[in-house]
């Protein structure tokens, strides 16, 4: 599985194509070198997540796979068990191969300015900890996410991390005015909540079969309408989508690259959330949801063209937001 005879920066875009190609075809309109930045630093969460999501491993080995992970990062070089601990991971042959080229990925890594080393390695070990603490509790003491407080606390781990991680990436990469940069600060964590949030709703299921259920129990548990929780667990995505749309319109509106790679996923985040709740299907009764390919299409090719003009994306944002407003009683 290894990829001697591919240049580190090959091997890393063609890991991440193999591992999210939806994730891949934004990235890759990024200008550079954020596009370098962001794709190294996908793939280090990537393999951090992979640790994480192993349904095979007991806590303490992941407990262990995050310390290899972590001494690899900080060395610069995977440590000696690494290979070893990843031929026990219970995942897909990209993601094995991903892993057992951590090698390579650090290569990559290791040619960024120290500014930029900093600030990834910062929040992926960040990550990392945090992903270990709720292996620890959902799997390990077989306890449940309370409220959404606790919920937060999970998807900032898990996602809001990544937004910090990108706005000083951006930040050391673009010319952002300070009271821009204040806004982008402020709403960092919400980008990466919203987007978690829409994936806890619409994977509620597939994560029920796993015995790991993230919706709060004070959610879950409060009242006999079975229509509840998914409303509840809407509303509260709402408020962060609604904060993750300020983020984008901070972002100089000359970035066009960098607006699109955020616009794109919030965009099918709302769309996703609004079809959810079309199907008006209760939590833990209905088929995973996935929007049409017309509707892709379309949103991609919406934002391609429309990205730098804020009066024509706070039109179609609102649109949309009203009626997800109006169904939930927000």
């Amino acid at each position: 599985m290894t990829n001697n005879n591919l240049p580190a920066q090959d091997f890393c875009y063609e890991s991440l194509r193999k591992v999210s190609r939806s994730f891949y075809v934004n990235t890759v309109a990024l200008r550079n070198p954020i596009r370098d930045y962001v794709c190294v630093a996908y793939l280090l969460c990537r393999i951090a997540d992979t640790i994480e999501d192993d349904p095979g491993l007991s806590v303490d080995a992941k407990a262990q796979g995050f310390v290899l992970f972590k001494d690899g990062l900080s060395q610069g070089a995977p440590v000696a068990a690494w290979c070893d601990f990843v031929a026990t991971l219970d995942s897909s042959d990209d993601e094995q191969e991903l892993a057992l080229n951590f090698h390579t990925v650090l290569a990559q890594f290791s040619v960024f300015p120290q500014k930029i080393r900093d600030i990834i390695s910062k929040h992926v070990v960040i990550m990392a900890d945090g992903m270990l603490l709720y292996c620890n509790k959902l799997e390990g003491r077989r306890e449940s996410i309370e409220d959404f407080s606790q919920l937060d606390d999970y998807c900032y781990y898990v996602a809001g991390v990544v937004g910090e991680l990108l706005t000083a990436v951006f930040s050391e990469e673009m010319d952002i005015p300070p009271a821009a940069l204040v806004q982008l600060q402020k709403n960092a964590v919400a980008f990466g909540l919203a987007l978690q949030y829409v994936n806890i709703i619409n994977d509620y299921s597939t994560d029920n079969e796993r015995g790991i259920v993230f919706w709060p129990d004070s959610c879950v548990h409060d009242g006999a309408d079975a229509q509840k929780p998914l409303r509840e667990m809407s509303r509260r995505c709402l408020g962060y989508i609604v904060d993750s749309f300020e983020y984008v319109r901070y972002i100089p509106r000359k970035e066009r690259s960098v607006r699109g790679f955020c616009l794109l996923p919030l965009f099918f985040a709302v769309a996703t959330l609004k079809q959810i709740n079309q199907d008006r299907s209760s939590q833990g009764h209905r088929q995973k949801v996935k929007i049409s390919r017309k509707r892709v299409r379309f949103i991609f090719f919406f934002v391609m063209a429309f990205s730098r003009f804020d009066f024509i994306l706070d039109a179609y944002f609102r649109r949309n937001v009203a009626f997800l407003r109006k169904y939930l009683g927000a």
